[in-house]
């Protein structure tokens, strides 16, 4: 019986001295998690966890009423607050992966995507009816991007053909009458386009931002530094002052936002995604341009153009790693998948 004692009582001691050590607090593995946050910083919101039902996922955008769109091997569509995806685009469409380039008629009505078959694609989200806006055999064509009144789209080219170089080329097409031209540019490589209407220029990213008439004319800079990656990044901004693309210059990665007015800029370092390009996102009606900062934690940040206010979103370090964002059109929120670590 006093062995029995003995024994318990040096258990007792054990766990009393156990209880004294010093150990590292447990915090839980970083999950992957599609989230929301306004754009003063508050009203941060898990709203599901990863899958969402779709398959080769690589790209999240906000339609203009505020939907959310998952750009993977085809498009899905779903409310917010219950994220639900469905199949919006014909089964007969498997979209390129690299670069995941949505983009959106001013009303918000069409996207406009390319696929695999190599060509570029018109869907009308009221009627959910596509058609086939190019058709290339050769070439792949990639990047369409909708002018800014809506009646042209620029996209690029990459791959093989005539001339029988390695090169990228730049085209446009009148969706009304159907018309397709070759935009003469003197880079071998060009990756981005927009075609201002108003203005009757294009902007075009290569090794630099350059502009000119659609016929190659009135060459001129605009902005120094680019990117040879075709990614979303590059955009023009709602009132078409303000041109955000990537300044790529070993060893440094930023984000430029260049007043087309007065000839100033300004460089924020940028996350790179090997899979996903570029993590920044200019909003389709409003001066703000969301993006990842590189560190660990990733950083959410929130520029205002107007302002010039660089702010920083959620700074409890609940981010781990940042993969995807998506502004809604008005600026007020943005919605990103991230890998999310709650202290």
């Amino acid at each position: 019986m006093k062995r029995y004692i003995y024994f318990a009582g040096l258990l007792g001691l054990a766990l009393l001295l156990g209880s004294c050590w010093l150990t590292e607090p447990v915090y839980p593995r970083p999950e992957p998690w599609l989230c929301s946050i306004n754009a003063d910083g508050t009203g941060f919101r898990k709203i599901k966890k990863s899958p969402f039902n779709t398959t080769g996922f690589c790209d999240i955008y906000m339609t203009k009423d505020n939907r959310i769109i998952f750009y993977g091997e085809k498009l899905w569509i779903s409310e917010t607050d219950t994220i639900r995806p469905v199949s919006i685009t014909d089964n007969i469409y498997t979209l390129q992966d690299n670069p995941a380039r949505l983009s959106q008629s001013p009303d918000g009505s069409k996207l406009y995507f390319a696929s695999r078959d190599k060509n570029i694609h018109e869907l009308d989200l009221n009627t959910m009816l596509s058609r086939q806006l190019t058709t290339e055999s050769v070439r792949t064509l990639r990047n369409p991007i909708v002018s800014d009144l809506g009646n042209f789209i620029t996209y690029t080219s990459r791959g093989y053909g005539p001339p029988s170089r390695f090169t990228e080329f730049l085209y446009w097409v009148n969706l009304s009458s159907g018309d397709i031209g070759t935009i003469p540019t003197i880079d071998s490589i060009c990756v981005n386009a927009f075609y201002s209407e108003s203005e009757d220029f294009v902007y075009y990213e290569g090794i630099n931002i350059k502009r000119s008439r659609l016929d190659g004319s009135e060459l001129s800079l605009v902005s120094t530094g680019g990117s040879m990656y075709p990614y979303s990044t590059f955009g023009v901004s709602s009132d078409n002052r303000y041109i955000i693309h990537v300044w790529d210059e070993y060893p440094t990665l930023d984000l430029k936002c260049h007043d087309k007015q007065t000839g100033n800029s300004v460089r924020f370092p940028i996350k790179a995604s090997l899979d996903h390009g570029y993590i920044a996102k200019i909003c389709k009606d409003a001066n703000i341009v969301y993006y990842a900062e590189p560190e660990y934690p990733d950083k959410l940040k929130a520029y205002n153009l107007d302002t010039g206010i660089d702010m920083q979103l959620l700074q409890d370090n609940i981010i781990a790693t940042i993969y995807n964002i998506a502004p809604t059109w008005d600026g007020s929120k943005v919605y990103f998948y991230a890998d999310i670590a709650e202290k």
